[in-house]
């Protein structure tokens, strides 16, 4: 296992904390705080795919497969 396979934690304000709570009153199906951070993850992850892509720094060919990682429901709303 290299150190990229081990999870990692980080450390979440109160604030951050009733923000994310905030959030997850606004789905309408049960989630976890994890879920949504996942999403917002994914998420800011497709947004710095298409900046890199628009800027050319990358190709069609790895936009395409990077994009392939993300989940239907993200691709559908960003």
């Amino acid at each position: 296992m290299t150190r990229n396979d081990k999870p990692s934690f980080i450390r979440l304000s109160p604030q951050q904390v009733s923000k994310l709570e905030v959030m997850k009153h606004s789905i309408e199906e049960p989630v976890t705080r994890k879920e949504i951070i996942d999403g917002m993850i994914d998420s800011g992850y497709v947004v710095a795919l298409k900046t890199l892509y628009d800027a050319g720094l990358v190709n069609k060919k790895d936009f395409e497969k990077s994009l392939a990682q993300i989940p239907d429901y993200i691709l559908d709303v960003i």
